[in-house]
């Protein structure tokens, strides 16, 4: 049976399509062995890895969020996130988030969903991508590693590494581990393909893509806004600057890992090494879906996080 490596990219509100993919993935039947996730994608893939399948429809935090009303989607933010606006602003960044609301937030100060993360840890390989500031380069969390056995310490290690991932600047304060400054992936590689490219359990991969999204039209839009608006069109702004900077550079990740598997399909070899580096042909399924807005601070929507995860069951369907 083929088995599969998955791409979790970021992509805020965004991943709940992510979600509905793995979901209808899970349902199939098709063995997914290793997940590289940053941002966004690692909040579904944690609760992707605490969902007791035999026992629940969905994942756990994906059902309670599917129940969502206008009112409790502020709360779930706050809940899931363990997000706190600052008392005093200082103006370098809106939220902080808690680790140990976070930690607790995302189950994982229940005993049984630790068994259930631990079984399923020996199934899947998970990969944290974050992105080291004071050194200017990609770095991988290997989850299997830190949560090898689930105590207080690995936890604790591990929620540093989860915060790593999905902190962007300026909405969050970045992470320090040992010393040095971590934000999320997204900022130099939204796609992480690297890790699952050179697993040699691997088969096949699927990403997500997000960059099919109009952005003439977003810009003309806020470029129309009446001046009045200032603080809301600011954050749609803020917005908008970041999936600019996280997403575009999706394409050319993607055009370059098409462009390889190419390269050695015509040369008839499943790998090559240039130098130091490794060079590996996988076949690469990519997920696009079109124009789903982000909507991570701004929250314009409280229905998109269903039809996003619904959009994603539909589309992986149809992919196989």
């Amino acid at each position: 049976m083929t088995k599969y490596g998955f791409v979790a990219s970021g992509g805020g509100y965004r991943s709940f399509y992510t979600a509905g993919a793995l979901v209808w993935l899970q349902r199939l039947g098709k063995p997914v062995v290793h997940i590289a996730s940053t941002s966004s994608g690692n909040n579904i893939t944690m609760d992707y890895l605490l969902w007791d399948v035999g026992q629940e429809e969905l994942p756990p935090v994906l059902a309670r969020t599917m129940r969502l009303s206008l009112g409790d989607i502020f709360h779930v933010l706050a809940n899931f996130l363990g997000l706190r606006p600052q008392l005093l602003p200082t103006g370098t960044h809106l939220f902080t988030v808690d680790k140990d609301n976070c930690r607790k937030s995302l189950q994982l100060d229940d005993p049984l969903r630790r068994q259930v993360l631990a079984k399923n840890l020996q199934q899947v390989r998970w990969d944290i991508v974050a992105t080291n500031l004071t050194k200017r380069q990609t770095r991988f969390f290997r989850v299997n590693d830190i949560l090898a056995t689930i105590d207080e310490t690995s936890l604790n290690a591990f929620m540093d590494a989860f915060l790593a991932g999905i902190t962007t600047i300026p909405y969050f304060k970045a992470i320090q581990i040992d010393g040095e400054y971590y934000i999320e992936g997204g900022y130099m590689d939204n796609t992480p393909l690297a890790s699952i490219f050179a697993d040699p359990e691997v088969d096949e991969i699927i990403a997500v893509d997000f960059t099919d999204y109009d952005y003439h039209a977003e810009l003309d839009k806020l470029y129309h806004k009446n001046v009045l608006t200032l603080p809301l069109t600011g954050i749609d702004t803020h917005l908008l600057v970041s999936d600019l900077q996280l997403t575009l550079p999706n394409k050319r990740i993607f055009a370059q890992a098409e462009s390889i598997n190419a390269l050695l399909a015509a040369v008839g070899k499943d790998k090559l090494t240039v130098g130091e580096r490794t060079y590996y042909r996988k076949p690469l399924h990519i997920l696009r879906p079109k124009n789903l807005e982000s909507m991570t601070i701004s929250l314009k929507d409280s229905t998109a996080q269903k039809r996003y995860f619904e959009l994603g069951l539909a589309e992986a369907a149809a992919m196989f």
